[in-house]
């Protein structure tokens, strides 16, 4: 989901303040460590994704908002 979108979102929700920083790459070792991701899944990836891309497959973004009350 684009940032935007997702600050959208939190906005509607009735966050404010909502900052997105701290971007870092995610890469299928670090996908391992999610339950979301499979065995075979991680293998799919390894298998399909060129050894050259495997350490940036995503991006973490750190959000913070503040909800008023």
């Amino acid at each position: 989901m684009a940032e935007r979108v997702f600050a959208g979102k939190l906005e509607r929700a009735g966050f404010h303040n909502v900052w997105m920083g701290g971007h870092r790459p995610f890469g299928i070792d670090e996908a391992t460590l999610y339950p979301l991701f499979t065995p075979e899944v991680i293998s799919e990836m390894r298998r399909t994704i060129p050894s050259d891309h495997q350490d940036h497959v995503a991006t973490g973004v750190i959000v913070k908002a503040r909800k008023p009350g």
